[in-house]
């Protein structure tokens, strides 16, 4: 047999060689889909500015002046008092249906925070060494919005808020808030959960209740990059009064005699302008919607601003 010739073995050498090393080059500048983009979640003004970018519906802060131990602002519908020490409340006083009413939203435990400093735009912010850090605002609606900042995947994914004499709940169509302790009180809703990565990207995020208060939890993909933004917002302006059932009452209003019963006492004792013989159905159909969840539920009935509306809660 014939030998081919040197040149023409040595030819198919770089060929070889060449795609060797693309493959090579192709595999090693690969990024990783889980990846950091470089944020100083420490710095406050850092922490505005990703927030400011992160909020999808590009509401805005009011301006919030220091008073040595808080930040204070206010709004044509709430006056909020933000403390400088992170294991105080946020103390929100709010106009809801027209009775006033006071409101403290506990931080999130577990996540030594820094004293609060105030960046420009009146974002409040709470750094973090070592996990999340928390920006807080009141918005010009006079809604008090908590954004957690994670800055990594080693930080916590879970932030649990609190309310003095309110307890957390989250309705049979996915709604969250707090209704006010007793059988007459307030009910302030919190906006559907929202999560962003540094890139803009929803991530993965819902509410669970836990004992009285709130949990987001953010579950990040293998695609999330960090830093993530999470926000509930306390809607003030949404809030309402009204009358929170028990267990047993919501038990007995599910045939329509008693529903109608109920509603004839609730006009009279609420003045409310509602017609009993529609409403009464409605009322019967939510009872007995109440009864039938696992586990069962309550009603929570709207006095104002709009009589006769109907939540559920569990209890």
């Amino acid at each position: 047999m014939r030998t081919p010739p040197v040149r023409h073995r040595l030819g198919l050498l770089p060929t070889v060689t060449i795609a060797a090393i693309a493959c090579c080059v192709v595999a090693l500048s690969a990024v990783p889909a889980s990846a950091e983009e470089t944020v100083d979640t420490t710095d406050p003004s850092a922490v505005a500015a990703l927030v400011a970018d992160a909020a999808p519906d590009g509401a805005r802060p009011v301006d919030a002046t220091s008073t040595g131990s808080t930040f204070e602002t206010s709004t044509a519908d709430a006056a909020t008092t933000i403390p400088v020490d992170p294991g105080r409340p946020i103390e929100v006083a709010a106009d809801v249906a027209g009775r006033e009413i006071s409101a403290s939203i506990t931080l999130p435990d577990g996540l030594d925070l820094d004293a609060a400093e105030a960046a420009g735009d009146g974002t409040v912010v709470y750094p973090s060494a070592s996990d999340a850090s928390v920006a807080v605002q009141t918005l010009e609606s006079g809604d008090t919005r908590v954004q957690t900042v994670i800055p990594d995947r080693d930080a916590t994914h879970e932030a649990s808020f609190g309310m003095e004499g309110f307890r957390a709940t989250i309705d049979s169509s996915g709604n969250a808030g707090f209704i006010q302790d007793g059988r007459e009180g307030a009910f302030v809703p919190v906006d559907a959960a929202w999560a962003t990565d540094a890139t803009g990207a929803s991530v993965p995020t819902h509410y669970e209740v836990r004992g009285d208060r709130l949990v987001q939890i953010v579950t990040p993909t293998a695609d999330t990059v960090y830093p993530i933004v999470a926000d509930p917002t306390w809607g003030w302006r949404n809030a309402a009064w009204g009358l929170t059932l028990s267990r047993s009452e919501t038990a007995k209003i599910k045939d329509y005699a008693a529903a109608s019963a109920f509603c004839t006492a609730l006009v009279r004792n609420q003045r409310l302008a509602v017609a009993c013989g529609a409403w009464s159905g409605y009322l019967q159909v939510q009872a007995a919607t109440a009864n039938n969840l696992r586990p069962k539920g309550c009603l929570h009935i709207v006095v104002a601003p709009l009589p006769g509306a109907i939540s559920h809660t569990y209890c």
